[in-house]
């Protein structure tokens, strides 16, 4: 599971809703509060929780997300 950080309320709560309805998501975190680099994070998966930050200003979001594998595609072999 990784966890990312989002001041966007759009993005906050197209995470809430697929999180509420069991949805996968396919995200771009500006932030991963894992990893040290400053790209962005192309995220795709089942979120597990989005928490709010009120100790700052603006608002922030914590999203912790468990990555969903993409398995191979094979192609359909045409007759």
């Amino acid at each position: 599971m990784a966890t990312y950080e989002t001041t966007s309320y759009a993005q906050m709560r197209r995470c809430r809703m697929a999180h509420l309805y069991g949805r996968m998501i396919d995200e771009r975190f500006s932030e991963a509060l894992e990893s040290s680099s400053s790209d962005n994070a192309h995220v795709g998966g089942y979120v597990h929780s989005v928490r709010p930050d009120l100790t700052c200003w603006p608002l922030r979001w914590t999203v912790t997300v468990e990555a969903f594998p993409v398995a191979a595609r094979s192609m359909a072999l045409a007759g």
